[in-house]
């Protein structure tokens, strides 16, 4: 129903986008209409069929497997094979698409207008296809005259065996003017907000060797690894949030609803840091205006599962991708868990953001997006904090993006072995895991578009 809802709502956008690309040569046909050798145009949406794509019957499969002794299917990072094939959609019909696509490059979920014809095996040979292009762009408000700045940041990962405080602290301390001379204090005050995108809390929390020892109805009487984390994160933001304003986003590894959109976390984890009128928890996907500058953004969930879905290695490029796709979360519900809306899709980009950013990613990457209607889009991967130890920063007036670094050389891991060690298997861990509106007074609007209603049979 989803990808119905897309096919509708982009449908016109791609028809038009063809006239203009190609004029009146070809006519534009649905599937039922097509008529073997006749040149035509038609657009519709793209179902990857992936041979290793995972499904819960794979899944029984393997326990199967296991039963009888075989070896489980190996995890992988990526999930394509030279047998996938694109296939095409509308609201009656598919076909198979041949020709000049590239199979490995797309993914399921893309609104596509394609030209060509059908062949005698019943494929449709593609001359040339276009997708919904970069939507229109709302000029920027912001002041000319003074620099401010919004900082990126995420993967922080309380909790975890090698998670670095010092670090941590180190930023923590220099966003509220503690650090440096006065020139750096002064930069600091320029930096209107900091977005923590996702993930503050490690999915593997350091247990104990003696809580490891202990059968389960001895160990009752301990406090999860979790709640520490909390405390911490919590601890964190307090001190964040008594200086600058602090948008926090949920991610995978957080405690909150796991499909998108992700909504926000509750106040009540936060005793210290919800004194501070300061701190907001939003919503996964982000949208916010910040000093008329339009910020849109996710916990990197859509990035990874393009990645894993697409022959793409460059993060960068997947994020530009998306940009151009027109939807920030193509391969959603197929294999990313997605709330199932009935009327709307709020995946798709209806307005050109600002700034478009993605967290949790290997490294920092940021480019300048220029579209054919004077749109200017700055894009930023967010590096994952817990193994760069750095984040990035954007200037409102200029949107350009430096990297900010609170590296400590005492946890360098050239020096440390067992921590080289530990930051290789997290970079392959991440590889192969699947990856309010509120006014403030002179400071912008967040977004409610990704909110959800709270039910009216919730549980006390």
């Amino acid at each position: 129903m989803i990808f119905f809802k897309m096919w509708v709502c982009i449908l016109w956008v791609c028809v038009h986008g063809v006239c203009d690309k190609l004029g009146d040569k070809c006519p534009v046909r649905q599937l039922k209409e097509l008529v073997r050798g006749e040149r035509c145009c038609v657009v519709g949406t793209l179902f990857k069929s992936m041979a290793l794509k995972p499904s819960i019957l794979k899944d029984i499969g393997s326990s199967q497997r296991r039963i009888t002794g075989l070896p489980p299917q190996p995890p992988r990072s990526k999930y394509i094979a030279p047998s996938d094939e694109l296939i095409l959609e509308d609201q009656l019909q598919r076909v198979t698409l041949c020709g000049d696509i590239s199979t490995e490059e797309l993914v399921t979920g893309l609104v596509v207008a394609v030209l060509g014809e059908e062949l005698d095996n019943g494929k449709f040979h593609v001359e040339d296809h276009c997708f919904v292009g970069i939507p229109p762009q709302e000029p920027m408000e912001t002041d000319q005259a003074n620099d401010r700045y919004v900082l990126l940041v995420s993967g922080l990962n309380l909790g975890s065996a090698w998670c670095d405080q010092l670090s941590i602290q180190l930023l923590v301390d220099y966003l509220s003017g503690q650090l440096g001379a006065y020139n750096d204090q002064l930069f600091c005050s320029s930096i209107v907000r900091v977005i923590v995108a996702g993930n503050s809390i490690t999915d593997k929390p350091l247990v104990s060797n003696t809580r490891k020892d202990k059968v389960r109805y001895l160990s009752r009487n301990y406090t999860a690894e979790t709640v520490g984390a909390v405390k911490e994160l919590d601890s964190t933001l307090a001190q964040l949030s008594s200086s600058v304003l602090v948008d926090l986003m949920p991610g995978s590894h957080d405690p909150t609803n796991h499909v998108l959109p992700q909504q926000p976390l509750h106040k009540c984890m936060f005793p210290q840091g919800s004194r501070w009128s300061n701190l907001k928890g939003v919503t996964n996907p982000y949208e916010a205006s910040i000093h008329g500058v339009l910020f849109l953004g996710t916990s990197g969930q859509n990035t990874d599962d393009v990645y894993k879905n697409s022959s793409l290695l460059d993060r960068m490029q997947i994020l530009e991708n998306t940009l151009h796709w027109g939807h920030i979360a193509p391969t959603a519900p197929d294999t990313l868990a997605s709330y199932p809306y009935a009327n709307d899709d709020p995946f798709i980009l209806k307005k050109c953001p600002h700034v478009y950013f993605s967290g949790n990613q290997p490294s920092l990457q940021h480019r300048t997006v220029h579209g054919d209607q004077n749109q200017r889009t700055l894009l930023v991967t967010v590096p994952n904090f817990d193994l760069t130890h750095s984040c990035a920063l954007v200037n409102l007036r200029t949107l350009e993006c430096q990297e900010l670094s609170f590296a400590t050389t005492c946890l360098s891991s050239r020096d440390n072995p067992e921590l080289k060690l530990y930051l290789s298997q997290r970079r392959q861990e991440e590889e192969q895991s699947y990856h309010s509106p509120v006014d403030r007074e002179g400071e912008g609007e967040t977004s409610a578009l990704f909110e959800q209603e709270d039910s009216d049979d919730d549980m006390d």
